[in-house]
């Protein structure tokens, strides 16, 4: 976890399984009301729970009125995501890096 003018980057595993969760549940608890952005161009392997985890916090921010945004994500993510049904802007650019 990087913290950059209150912008918090967090950079997620290659592996997001079950082992990941509480990592990135505790690093995302520490950057509550801040702007976040996660690097997930690495990610290779994602568990269902991981991408809940990342689409609770991401609606979440956007509640707050804080920027979310997932950089870079990789196909694996994307793919994932594509077969839960989860909304299209949530790994497509959206908040600070359009």
């Amino acid at each position: 976890m990087t913290d950059i003018s209150g912008i918090t980057v967090l950079r997620l595993r290659p592996s997001l399984d079950l082992t990941a969760i509480d990592e990135l549940l505790r690093d995302l608890k520490k950057a509550r009301n801040t702007a976040v952005v996660i690097e997930a161009g690495e990610v290779s392997r994602v568990s269902t729970i991981a991408l809940q985890a990342l689409l609770s916090a991401w609606v979440t921010w956007k509640s707050d009125g804080h920027d979310f945004h997932v950089a870079s994500a990789s196909s694996t993510l994307l793919e994932a995501a594509n077969l839960l049904g989860l909304p299209p802007d949530f790994l497509q650019g959206e908040g600070l890096f359009p």
